[in-house]
Parts: structure tokens; C-alpha cells; sequence
């Protein structure tokens, strides 16, 4: 009844709204999807060797649909709701990860420009991402966070961009002791578009204020802020990040792309300070009809052998970084990949061969990516006692231990707004057995993970 009550609501909201003025038009878009997983050894381990029991076969059904209400170019406002189900266990609510009302409102949020200019502010529960060329970004992407943003261009190549996000308030306005007012962790942004014939590029800035009740009582913060042995916050902290997005096609067919970005947090005690680097770059040659290679690398820094000064990986708050559709993440389904704050310390090369096509309405993409970690192996070896934000699931790399992928997807265009997807992922993780063998009891023992998907997919 619950949910019945809450899709009545939306959809009086919806037709009320429409209908309360003939100066408002209505547009919706949105997509519908209904997919089949098969995914074993989701942790690199069998349940024979000791790995987790799977579930290996799931059936999803997820429908976004966005209503956009159009009072003129100047000014509208989004609603953005979702309905997600894991079919025959209920539904799930993907703004709290539980098992809740599966239709919730992701998004809502109202976009005008200050008459007489072309200042854009956009205002409510929106998708932030922080800027991204050779992937998306690994600080802050895909997040449905409150903001509110500011955009506006100075010239003809140069804009300017501010915005203030909140990402967590964890308790109320009012309440007992001094928790409520330690308990958000607020971002402030700004970034300055740039583009000229063939390149583009958007520095951009981040600063972070982190309330030590932000995420619990403890004291514990966000596992993309630890350090490695994850003692209690006690105080407030500061995080910032600086970096940017660079694309260049002015030698078309030939597209090359990069990100880099540092980023550190100063905590109050040293072993929870953290500070690090990403960088990634892409070369795509797009001349050709019936294939686009495309050559991949990207480097992150990791942790050292002393977990007395902290962590040596970069910040991270919402990673939507992915190279491949698996073990990074990068998925055209729903629960089909593993991006994981863990990830954080490693190197990769790649070649994606992608939209292969020699039939109509049927296109490949084929990635290879050759995985390594970065953080040193002695951390591992000489502090596995005291470690409480590293795990031994594959997700985080030493410099001994590498991982191999290999990705296989299939897109067959039904109709022009309905796909048929099918997706196949290899990871093969090897960790070395000296460095992880006290760690627990799976003693660096692996095996490959292998994921089969199926999805329909309709657009509108």
C-alpha cells in the first residue's frame, strides 16, 4: 500500500503540475531496462577455495523516467524518479541502499538563466560530476547530491563555473550535544571551461570541509578519505583537489584525451592524513566505418610501507572512473561491475577495439587491460594486523600483484529506441601468495571472475 501510495502521489504531482498552467509544457524521457546476470566468484575466490557463497544468477528491472516542465528557455525544473527491483527479492532504494520502496525521486531540481544574460544557475537534489575527458571523473561523478551551481560564459572560448554541493548531513537541524553540527561534509567547486579550435580543457578546483560525525559516531570516515589503518576522526578535517580534463580533435580522425588530478586530505592526526594522484590518458582513431581502436593508460599512486604518515592514494568521495565494463565498473547494465574505492594504486594499459560493426543495428566493443598495482607490497607483509581500510578481495593491488581483463559486449538495435545488450567480462586477478598469506585465511589464492549480462533496454 505504501508503494502504491507513493506512485499516486508522483503521478498527481506530474499531471497536476502539467496542468496548473498552459505556459508550462511537459517533456519526459527516460529509460526502461530488464536484465539477466550471471556472475561468478564476484570476490576472484570459488566457494570451493573458501570464497564467498554466489547467488550467481539475478534478474533486474530498473525504470528512470524524467519529468522536465518547460516555463520558457529560461527557466524549467526536473523531476528525476527511479524504480529498481531485484525480481523475486523485493525492492531497493538506491539513494539508501536498502531494501525499501523501490520508486524513489532521484533527482529534482529547477535551471534558469538571469534574464538579459546567459548566467545558468541550477538549484536542489542534482547529478554532480566533476569534469572528465579520457574517463569519468574518480573524485566525484554520478552522485545525485543537493547543490547549487552557478555557470556562466565570459568569451566566446573561455566560461567560468561555481557551486556549492553538499554530499552528507547525517543527523537534524535540532537535537541533543554538538553532533548536528559536525556532521556534513560540505564541497566547494569551481572550474574555468576553456575551449579553442581543436582542445578543450577544464581546470577545476574542489575544497572540502569533512565533519568527524559525518559518517558515525566512531568517528570513522569515508573509506576514499582513510588512511590505512583507519583511526577515529576526532576532529574536523579539510580535503582539496586540484585538477583537469583535457580533450584535443584538431587532428581528426586521431582524438587523444587526459585527466589528472592530486588531491589530499589534512586530518587531525597524521595517520589519517591522505594525499595522491590520478592521471589517464586515451588515443581513439575514429576513421574507420566499421571499427574505432582506441589505446588506454592510467596511472594512480599508492600506498608506501608506513602507516604512520597516512595514506599515499588520492581522495575519493563518489569514483566514477572506468576503463573497460568490469572490474573498473563502466557497465551499460545495472550490478555488473565492481568499481570500488579500494582500486585506488595502480597502473593499466589497454586497447578497446569499439562500435565493431558489419551488419546494421549490431555493433562490438572488445577492451584488454593489463592491471597493476602500485602500493607497496611491505605494507601488506609487515602491518596486516593493523590494517582496517585494505582488503585481500582482489580490489586492492600491490606492486606484486597484477589483473587481467578482457570484455566482450554486443549492442543489437532492435528498434531505434530499443537495444538488446549482452555482455561478457574476464578478470583473472593474481595476488602474490609471500605478501598475502597471513593476511587471512584465502592466503592470496584467486580465481577467475567471470560475468555473463543480457539486458533489453528501452529509451524514450
Amino acid at each position: 500500500m505504501k508503494k502504491l501510495a507513493i506512485l499516486a502521489v508522483l503521478t498527481t504531482m506530474v499531471l497536476g503540475f502539467a496542468a496548473s498552467s498552459s505556459a508550462v509544457d511537459l517533456d519526459a524521457k527516460g529509460k526502461i531496462q530488464f536484465q539477466m546476470n550471471i556472475i561468478d566468484n564476484q570476490d576472484f575466490l570459488s566457494n570451493e577455495d573458501g570464497g564467498n557463497s554466489d547467488d550467481d544468477l539475478n534478474f533486474w528491472f530498473r525504470a528512470r523516467t524524467e519529468f522536465r516542465f518547460v516555463a520558457s528557455e529560461n527557466l524549467w525544473a526536473v523531476l528525476y524518479t527511479e524504480y529498481k527491483n531485484r525480481i523475486g527479492n523485493g525492492h531497493v532504494n538506491v539513494s539508501t541502499n536498502d531494501d525499501d520502496d523501490g520508486l524513489y525521486v532521484k533527482r529534482a531540481y529547477m535551471q534558469f538563466r538571469y534574464p538579459g544574460t546567459e548566467v545558468l544557475t541550477s538549484a536542489g537534489i542534482l547529478s554532480v560530476n566533476l569534469p572528465g575527458a579520457a574517463s569519468n571523473n574518480v573524485v566525484l561523478g554520478d552522485a545525485d547530491l543537493g547543490a547549487f551551481m552557478v555557470e556562466s560564459p565570459i568569451t566566446d572560448q573561455i566560461g567560468i563555473a561555481g557551486a556549492f554541493i553538499r554530499n552528507t548531513d547525517r543527523y537534524g537541524v535540532t537535537g541533543d550535544g554538538a553532533d548536528n553540527k559536525r556532521d556534513e561534509l560540505d564541497i566547494f567547486y569551481a572550474a574555468l571551461p576553456i575551449t579553442i579550435d581543436g582542445i578543450s580543457a577544464t581546470p577545476y578546483f574542489a575544497y572540502s570541509i569533512i565533519g568527524d560525525k559525518s559518517v558515525n559516531d566512531a568517528g570513522a570516515t569515508f573509506p576514499g578519505f582513510a588512511g590505512p589503518v583507519g583511526s577515529a576522526q576526532t576532529k574536523n578535517a579539510n580535503a582539496w583537489w586540484l585538477g583537469t580534463s583535457f580533450s584535443m580533435d584538431m587532428f581528426d580522425p586521431i582524438i587523444f584525451k587526459a585527466d589528472v588530478v592530486y588531491g589530499a586530505v589534512d586530518a587531525d592526526a597524521k595517520d589519517n592524513d591522505r594525499s595522491g594522484l590520478l592521471c589517464d590518458a586515451s588515443l581513439a582513431y575514429t576513421g574507420l566505418d566499421f571499427v574505432q581502436p582506441k589505446l588506454l593508460f592510467a596511472y594512480s599512486t599508492g600506498e608506501d610501507d608506513d602507516t604512520d604518515n597516512g595514506s599515499e592514494r588520492l581522495p575519493i568521495i563518489s569514483n566514477d572512473w572506468a576503463f573497460g565494463t568490469t572490474y573498473f565498473g563502466g557497465s551499460a547494465l545495472t550490478e555488473t561491475d565492481f568499481d570500488n574505492v579500494e582500486q585506488i594504486g595502480f597502473w593499466t594499459v589497454g586497447l578497446s577495439l569499439e562500435k565493431i560493426s558489419f551488419f546494421e543495428n549490431l555493433s562490438h566493443d572488445i577492451h584488454f587491460l593489463y592491471i597493476q598495482g602500485t602500493n607497496d607490497a611491505g605494507l601488506v607483509k609487515n602491518h596486516s594486523a593493523n590494517l582496517a581500510n585494505i582488503t585481500d578481495d582482489g580490489n586492492f593491488l600491490t606492486d606484486e600483484d597484477y589483473a587481467i581483463e578482457i570484455d566482450f559486449n554486443t549492442n543489437y538495435q532492435i528498434y531505434d529506441e530499443l537495444a538488446a545488450i549482452v555482455e561478457f567480462g574476464y578478470v583473472d586477478v593474481d595476488l602474490d601468495e609471500d605478501t598475502w598469506q597471513n593476511v587471512s585465511a584465502r592466503g592470496g589464492k584467486t580465481d577467475p571472475m567471470l560475468k555473463l549480462a543480457f539486458g533489453l533496454v528501452y529509451s524514450f
